[in-house]
């Protein structure tokens, strides 16, 4: 099967579509912060949370698009406090049907390019399992 794949920024309007992509990859993997219980925010609050972040020079939540369906995504947060307002904590999930396909290569390399051209974020950070073998390894071929 073919895919046409678009990746763009979150919307406010995709917050039911995105609460459901999350509960479901946390029934998927338990590589994620996310357990059985899902992400536990609200359409709404996804909602607010999206337009809190399209309004932020230093967060952003970018997703995957294959053939119009969530295949996964990455998100940067970051502090608003002048001292740590560089830092960006990066999440990124891919759906487990994507998987080993490259997905999370494009996702990151993309928001990489975006904290590079913000003018605010120098550095980003995240926590992986050790045995998360395949992110693992997706980081450490990152040069940055």
């Amino acid at each position: 099967m073919e895919y046409e794949l678009l990746i763009r920024e979150a919307e406010a309007e995709d917050a039911a579509e995105l609460v459901a992509f999350l509960n479901r990859v946390s029934l998927e993997t338990d590589f994620t912060s996310l357990d059985g219980e899902g992400i536990l925010l609200t359409d709404t609050e996804m909602e607010l949370f999206l337009d809190k972040q399209a309004h932020s020079e230093n967060q952003i939540t970018l997703l995957a698009l294959l053939n119009d369906e969530i295949a996964g995504l990455v998100n940067i947060t970051a502090d608003q406090r002048k001292r740590v307002r560089h830092i960006g904590d990066l999440f990124i999930v891919i759906g487990k049907k994507y998987w080993n396909n490259g997905l999370g290569s494009f996702l990151l390399e993309e928001v990489v390019e975006w904290a590079q051209a913000s003018g605010i974020l120098r550095r980003l950070q995240l926590t992986v399992q050790t045995r998360n073998q395949a992110a693992v390894h997706l980081y450490q071929s990152m040069v940055l």
